[in-house]
């Protein structure tokens, strides 16, 4: 194929799969073309060509289109994309998230410190359309988002400049958001792409950051792209942080535990993972959570910060999880909140900001 025949099927097949659980009952073509028509809110070729009456209408709200579908499906029942009401973390919309897979999700950069000037200079010389996604000015640094699958390579310096980093990502910051005490010993022990890793950097100036992850490919990736973001760390290291053999010696004021879960708070992006997710999953990504926050808070000094994260709507994953960490008495709650992206076309994140008290 073409690259362009390559981008329809891309589009159909992920079109068919961001109707989750719903309209399993028909055809796959059929499925294909309600999802084109739910998905896309301008010109379609295939959806044009097949079903021009609904083509007509592709710019309409999503709810006049929800309806259309409804007319000519009766069966359809937009709480079926993502059928799991009773497994969400408290104050999400159930419906409002069913309808979120229906809306493409945003690319998101975060502006780092002094860059902000530049950067809109330079978006604008590259004739990029972006918005800015926080005109409230809550978050401490700009942030703007752009139509998914922008290309971004050659519009600014790659992690020197601005960081690709989803909007409900960079508001941890929020809870993270460090006290008049500059000097820290930092630990980001599951930093994945490192997208925390700079952030912490940023938002502690002069913090000693230590750095882990249980892929020994990720930790190649990190190291090339501090260097890019003219980071250092005082130490990267490969751990099962299920395995308190691969604990570090040293223990830490703040702790950053970004771990491993379903990522169902992402799931707009990767819709597949919506369509063939099987609940029983749930419990033992909990039981992961549970032994790695166990085995970590013992590396935190006392009066420390342990930040625990997860991009999940699960509440097995989120509350639940929160509970245990201070079921021994050790980690006292300061807050916790879930961020949910799903109306800003952004992923959905869990956060939890604890202290050591013994």
């Amino acid at each position: 194929m073409g690259s362009r025949d390559r981008k329809q099927v891309s589009e159909m097949v992920y079109c068919y799969f961001r109707l989750g659980h719903s309209l399993k009952n028909i055809s796959k073509e059929e499925r294909i073309i309600a999802g084109l028509f739910l998905c896309n809110h301008e010109r379609e070729q295939i959806l044009e060509h097949l079903r021009p009456e609904w083509h007509a209408q592709i710019e309409k709200p999503i709810e006049n289109k929800l309806e259309i579908i409804r007319s000519v499906f009766p069966s359809f029942d937009a709480t079926e994309i993502f059928p799991w009401k009773n497994l969400l973390s408290a104050g999400i919309d159930h419906r409002a998230y069913c309808v979120s897979f229906l809306i493409k999700p945003r690319l998101f950069i975060r502006i780092r410190p002094g860059q902000e000037k530049s950067i809109k200079v330079k978006l604008e010389k590259h004739n990029l359309e972006f918005l800015d996604a926080d005109p409230d000015s809550i978050l401490p640094f700009k942030t703007y988002s752009f139509a998914g699958g922008t290309k971004l390579d050659d519009a600014f310096l790659m992690n020197r400049e601005a960081v690709i980093q989803d909007l409900s990502s960079q508001s941890t910051a929020l809870i993270m958001k460090p006290d008049d005490n500059l000097e820290k010993e930092a630990w980001d022990c599951c930093a994945g792409s490192g997208g925390k890793s700079i952030l912490l950097a940023d938002l502690f100036p002069g913090c000693r950051l230590t750095v882990s992850d249980i892929r020994e490919s990720i930790l190649k990736n990190l190291s090339v792209r501090f260097k890019e973001a003219g980071m250092e760390t005082s130490r990267l290291f490969k751990a099962d942080l299920t395995d308190q053999n691969d604990l570090p010696r040293q223990r830490y004021n703040f702790i950053v535990a970004d771990l491993p879960c379903t990522g169902s708070g992402t799931w707009s992006r990767n819709p597949e993972a919506l369509y063939f997710f099987n609940p029983d999953s749930i419990s033992g990504y909990r039981q992961r959570q549970e032994k790695i926050l166990s085995n970590i808070t013992s590396k935190l000094n006392n009066g420390g910060t342990l930040i625990y994260i997860t991009c999940s709507v699960f509440s097995n994953e989120n509350e639940k999880v929160s509970s245990f960490a201070t079921s021994a008495g050790v980690l006292k709650l300061e807050k916790q909140e879930m961020i949910s992206g799903y109306g800003k076309a952004a992923d959905s994140m869990f956060v939890s900001r604890f202290v050591k008290v013994r």
